[in-house]
């Protein structure tokens, strides 16, 4: 029998490797991804990251989907944290929707739950962009621009926080300080 010896700190170092990827393929490449999204878009009619293996003809992008899957989720994230999110009544599964408008297109999210997560790109009805920009529907409306921004901001703060526990590990020595030791 093989013993297998489970890292937390490579679990973790995982974990920030592909959180620090995220940030930086949106706050350099989002606004150039979100441009392709929508040409696709408007051609297929949506947009997720099996289409971009098994999708014929093949979509044109200049990321992979895994940076598709980047931007889904990261999306998806912030309009729930932002606006929260509406739902489609009609579908029998669990979902969320989610709404950007860039160049004056507008885009949606749709996730929908089951035995697993499942979330694409599509282009919103004329019934239901007509009530975003008509009606108090429009509070889910989201300007892709403030989601980059908020990246950045994000990304901001990150590099702050880690420059402070740099400085405090060089001032500590290395050693842990815990509130209210001595």
């Amino acid at each position: 029998m093989v013993k297998t010896e489970f890292n937390f700190n490579d679990v973790l170092e995982n974990y920030k490797r592909r959180d620090e990827e995220r940030k930086e393929f949106i706050i350099h490449k989002g606004y150039t991804a979100i441009e392709e999204i929508i040409k696709e878009v408007n051609k297929r009619g949506s947009l997720n990251e099996a289409v971009i293996y098994y999708g014929t003809p093949k979509p044109q992008l200049s990321f992979s989907d895994v940076e598709l899957g980047y931007m889904l989720t990261s999306m998806m994230e912030y309009a729930t944290n932002h606006v929260g999110n509406p739902v489609d009544e009609e579908c029998e599964f669990e979902n969320k929707l989610a709404y950007f408008e860039y160049k004056d297109e507008i885009i949606q999210i749709f996730e929908v739950y089951g035995q697993g997560t499942e979330s694409w790109f599509s282009k919103p009805g004329d019934e239901t962009i007509d009530k975003l920009n008509n009606s108090a529907y429009g509070v889910y409306l989201i300007q892709f621009d403030d989601f980059i921004n908020s990246t950045k901001n994000k990304e901001n703060e990150s590099n702050k926080l880690s420059l402070s526990s740099s400085i405090l590990n060089d001032i500590t020595g290395g050693y842990t300080v815990e509130r209210g030791s001595i």
